[in-house]
């Protein structure tokens, strides 16, 4: 009995300790991304851990607001708002950047065009009923300044191609399926946001 007791004492003791000595550990290296929400990381790239960093390198230099707009050729309805909302969402939960509703207000555009929604079978049922399905879509994307730099006027936009199979006999729908691939081209859109590898004068 004894022994189970010092147990249960010295396992709180061992987490308080634990968590002591490893706090510091991370906040020095640069590994503060806590789920709770973003954390602006400082514009000195001496920072961090002898300057590297745990965190995604997002440039704040020019400013840190953008406006997101998204248009759709196709006839699906309120799929280039679902697409919107995936996207404004991540960007403001994963990055410094802050979304504004006017691009009068904001740094950056994002801009995207949805050109292909597709829903395709890919398996039949005996009864001729679809079995498993899949949704594809094609979004164009383009991320400048606002204004626009002479080296950004030229650039074409990039292509996101997302394709998801889905199953209705488990309870997925189409709708549920074209949510999960906007979610999937929104992680994808704010990946591309992070300061590149190169600047203009490689660009030139």
């Amino acid at each position: 009995m004894s022994t189970l007791r010092s147990r249960t004492i010295a396992a709180p003791v061992f987490r308080a300790l634990a968590a002591a000595i490893l706090a510091p550990v991370l906040l020095a290296t640069g590994c503060t991304m806590l789920p709770s929400g973003p954390f602006a990381r400082e514009r000195d790239p001496e920072g961090g851990f002898f300057g590297w960093h745990m965190q995604a390198p997002f440039d704040t230099t020019d400013g840190n607001t953008v406006f997101v707009q998204f248009k759709s050729q196709r006839f699906r309805r309120d799929l280039q708002l679902m697409l919107m909302e995936s996207v404004t969402k991540e960007i403001n939960m994963r990055t410094p950047f802050r979304t504004v509703g006017s691009p009068d207000q904001a740094a950056f555009i994002l801009e995207g065009n949805i050109i292909v929604d597709n829903k395709n079978m890919i398996v039949e049922a005996p009864t001729n009923l679809p079995r498993q399905l899949t949704t594809t879509m094609n979004v164009w994307i383009f991320f400048r300044h606002n204004p626009p730099r002479e080296s950004e006027k030229q650039l074409q936009p990039t292509i996101i191609i997302e394709t998801l199979p889905f199953v209705p006999e488990i309870g997925q729908t189409t709708l549920s399926s074209f949510q999960q691939v906007t979610e999937n081209i929104a992680k994808q859109i704010v990946d591309m946001m992070e300061k590149p590898w190169f600047d203009e004068e490689d660009l030139q």
